[in-house]
């Protein structure tokens, strides 16, 4: 049998009570429980808070937007869902046939299936009602108010509209580009850009007015219309003005301009 000395437990309890446990305490046991799913729900509640903040900030900066182009506030809620809905909507203006590129066959079967290769197909060239419509028809609203409302106030307004539409027709035309299968695509944020600027610079009082008409319709324009001929030549099933690829830079273009300019 082994004696220990009182010493031997002194020291014994000295260790002890330095020694660092391996195991978490209590006090760290609930830290770690506790923490961890606080931090995780904290970040889950906001993702959620900004997926439903986010829709709710452009619905009012779109709002905003058409107010200062002089709608009222219940107008601009009506053309926001008109534009929303819109948006899907692609109206036939064109159809045309055209002809699978043949394929010779190279076995026996194949030669029996070559017709069908070679079978034709439809396209169709439509115009977008939330994308080109809607949009084009506010623009003339606008371009009106220039020589009307604006005329004697703003005698420049006419002339900084013209220029700046062209600058924006010219530099939607020459960054436009074409995907297959999707359309004619824009970067999003070229046309307000070069529209916001020279506004801004020639006629600031009467900005929002010239922004929207000039993003709108320069980027219909250079990004589309001049361009009609590569969508009738490009693979797919056709093409849509204003919709798909150029959507967010027609309409887009015009509310961020305005929103650049207001």
């Amino acid at each position: 049998m082994t004696t220990y000395s009182p010493l031997f437990f002194t020291f014994e309890i000295i260790s002890l009570i330095f020694k660092k446990s391996k195991t978490p305490t209590v006090f760290e046991k609930s830290s770690a429980i506790d923490i961890i799913p606080l931090m995780g729900c904290l970040t889950l509640y906001l993702l959620l808070a900004l997926i439903f903040l986010l829709p709710l900030l452009f619905a009012e900066m779109i709002t905003g937007a058409f107010v200062l182009l002089g709608f009222s506030p219940g107008a601009a809620f009506i053309m926001l869902l008109a534009v929303l809905i819109g948006s899907g909507i692609n109206i036939p203006i064109k159809t045309w046939y055209e002809d699978y590129d043949y394929i010779p066959p190279n076995s026996y079967f194949q030669s029996l299936i070559s017709g069908l290769i070679a079978k034709p197909h439809k396209k169709i060239l439509a115009i977008n009602l939330g994308g080109a419509i809607i949009p084009t028809l506010i623009s003339l609203w606008q371009i009106k108010r220039l020589f009307t409302e604006f005329a004697s106030s703003h005698p420049q307004g006419v002339a900084v509209f013209v220029f700046v539409f062209l600058l924006n027709t010219y530099v939607c035309n020459r960054t436009a580009k074409m995907v297959p299968y999707k359309g004619i695509t824009i970067p999003a944020f070229i046309p307000p850009i070069t529209v916001a600027i020279p506004t801004l610079l020639l006629a600031p009082d009467i900005a929002p007015i010239i922004a929207f008409p000039a993003g709108v319709l320069g980027v219909l324009l250079g990004a589309d219309i001049l361009h009609l001929n590569e969508i009738k030549n490009m693979p797919g099933p056709g093409g849509s003005i204003g919709g798909a690829g150029t959507f967010d830079g027609v309409f887009l273009s015009g509310i961020i301009s305005v929103f650049l300019t207001g």
